[in-house]
């Protein structure tokens, strides 16, 4: 391993214990949850990702933001179906970053699918029809 290899994990791990100890003391805070999703996933713990994610779906159901992380936590364990669903989700609820969604490495398994690529050219037109409402 390289030392920026281990340092990379040393401070997921820290930043990890200390979202996790935020978790102990503020429950329901949004913002450690959200923290936890990040790192969770930085630190190759989809399934509690995943979890974390759903909990803050339940608390925050019209988040457009969880629910695209929710679809990235699918995508990396293999879920590709439900993934797409979730990732609609998202962008019926107002996730709109266009460059992220074609970027965004977690969805890569999605990229092969034509119905992915269909889901591309919809968000697209979506977000030009808001930039048009927007002048």
């Amino acid at each position: 391993m390289k030392q920026s290899d281990a340092n990379d994990r040393l401070a997921i791990e820290f930043e990890l214990g200390m979202y996790e100890l935020g978790r102990e003391l503020y429950p329901a805070n949004r913002r450690v949850l959200d923290g936890l999703v990040t790192t969770y996933s930085a630190a190759g713990r989809y399934e509690d990702a995943l979890r974390t994610a759903d909990e803050l779906i339940r608390a925050e159901p019209r988040n457009a933001r969880h629910h695209y992380n929710y679809a990235c936590g699918l995508c990396c364990l293999e879920r590709l179906e439900e993934a797409m669903l979730s990732l609609q989700k998202a962008v019926e609820l107002g996730f709109h970053d266009y460059e992220y969604l074609t970027k965004d490495p977690d969805l890569e398994p999605l990229r092969s699918l034509p119905a992915f690529r269909e889901f591309q050219k919809k968000a697209l037109v979506q977000r030009s029809q808001r930039l048009k409402e927007a002048d």
